[in-house]
């Protein structure tokens, strides 16, 4: 693995590595703590896919969710390859060898986005309500992998003797009083999903829109966090990577909306054009 990877980060850095052992399956193989929490999320999120859905279409919006968590995984170790590739490019076969670490959320993100566009296209499903839908399984799998990265010992945050401070592990297993950034990023993870439902409960919202909000949302904590954060990472113009592509996913959300309410006015304008005198 490369240097910089070795003992750091998680899935929602640009690097992950294994972490601490759960428990040991038959013939000593080992199950990850951090791995156990991401698996957890995922049966969660596919839980809440399945009874939100319409009886008849929740076999296929899980299938739909099991589509998107193969392209995330997909898309997180093409990402950290990537992103390592100086070390990837004289060790191939290492490259597809995920299990011993090394995943990134801008590839997972990217890559479950592509597995459901292909999904949708192949099932003949419109992907903006597609997307809408499968959103119990990102927040899951967001929140869940905020709380392995704390057990764990990744992205953890800067030491601090303050009261809110908690005792976090980084690392290498050294406890210590840090910024609770893991679980303050779950924390608001939890309140921008619950927004965006109550956003979608009360007003009608386009399809779409609800996943639009999330991603910016998200993007917003990634960020915020990053700048927060005291394990080792790769940088580029003094920010953290992951801080660039939080930026970046960010972006892309603000021309989306832009991009909705510029449609949504020409449409309103059609229709007052057409109204009868």
């Amino acid at each position: 693995m490369p240097a910089y990877a070795v003992k750091s980060g998680c899935w929602l850095s640009a690097w992950y590595d294994c972490g601490m052992v759960a428990f040991n399956l038959l013939g000593r193989i080992p199950v990850y703590a951090f791995s156990v929490f991401l698996a957890l999320g995922a049966c969660l999120g596919l839980a809440c896919i399945a009874r939100r859905s319409y009886p008849k279409l929740a076999l296929r919006m899980v299938e739909a969710g099991m589509w998107a968590l193969l392209g995330g995984l997909v898309g997180s170790r093409v990402g950290y390859v990537a992103a390592s590739w100086l070390y990837f490019k004289d060790h191939i076969l290492e490259s597809l060898q995920f299990y011993r670490g090394g995943l990134g959320w801008p590839g997972a993100l990217a890559g479950g986005l592509l597995a459901l566009a292909v999904f949708a296209a192949f099932n003949h499903f419109p992907l903006s309500g597609l997307v809408d839908n499968l959103l119990p399984l990102l927040a899951a799998l967001s929140v869940s992998a905020w709380l392995g990265c704390w057990v764990t010992g990744c992205a953890y945050g800067i030491t601090s003797e303050t009261w809110w401070s908690l005792p976090s592990p980084d690392e290498w297993g050294v406890v210590a009083n840090r910024w609770p950034v893991q679980i303050l990023a779950a924390l608001l993870t939890v309140g921008l999903f619950a927004m965006v439902e109550r956003l979608a409960d009360t007003a009608q919202l386009e399809p779409g829109y609800r996943t639009i909000l999330s991603v910016l949302g998200l993007s917003l904590i990634l960020l915020a966090t990053a700048l927060l954060r005291a394990d080792p990472a790769l940088t580029w113009k003094g920010l953290r990577l992951e801080a660039w592509a939080a930026l970046a996913y960010g972006l892309l959300a603000l021309v989306s909306l832009a991009a909705y309410h510029i449609h949504q006015t020409r449409e309103s304008r059609q229709k007052l054009e057409n109204y009868p005198a």
